[in-house]
């Protein structure tokens, strides 16, 4: 006698199936998924030491590479951050234009990219985002007309150690704000 299948039975083990192939499909892959991700590593300054400057890049849906700024929020209120949460300062000596080359840069290293820039977070305005060419050609980011900063003396994301720093450091908050107010 010939037994009848129902259609409920016969999807369900499709979907079995297809869950298998896709687990084997990944576990097979999971090598070459590692070494994508040394590709798009950050070289944004870490703990260990600044390095270079230059953001990584991470690739977006239409996939093309960009830097996403994002917005922290603590103590101080809301700020930009890098993609790896590294906090963003701005110079309120710099109209436009960096101020800050030589000694200051190695303090306060500029953010630098070849990429392009998005915001994502409570309150930003993409059209804020911008860049600066400096002096020796590379392009430094900007939002709101203000270049970005680091600050050597942030070893974590999320640090605030700039914040008022010689009365001209501070956060840039996601409306491009200057977040003056006293140190945290």
């Amino acid at each position: 006698m010939l037994r009848t299948t129902s259609l409920r039975t016969l999807g369900f083990g499709l979907s079995l199936a297809a869950l298998a192939t896709f687990a084997a499909a990944c576990d097979s892959s999971s090598n070459d998924s590692a070494a994508a991700d040394t590709k798009t590593a950050s070289a944004a300054p870490s703990s260990a030491g600044l390095g270079s400057t230059t953001a990584s890049a991470t690739p977006n849906s239409a996939g093309t590479d960009s830097l996403v700024l994002k917005t922290a929020k603590g103590s101080a209120g809301i700020w930009l951050t890098d993609p790896a949460g590294r906090t963003l300062y701005l110079n309120t000596k710099d109209k436009k234009k960096s101020n800050c080359y030589d000694t200051c840069a190695k303090e306060w290293p500029p953010l630098t990219t070849t990429k392009t820039v998005t915001v994502t977070g409570k309150y930003t305005v993409p059209s804020n985002v911008g860049t600066i060419t400096r002096t020796d050609g590379t392009k430094q980011v900007a939002y709101g007309g203000h270049p970005l900063y680091y600050y050597k003396g942030d070893t974590a994301p999320n640090q605030i150690k700039g914040q008022g720093v010689d009365g001209t450091w501070f956060l840039i908050g996601p409306i491009a704000n200057i977040m003056n107010g006293s140190k945290p």
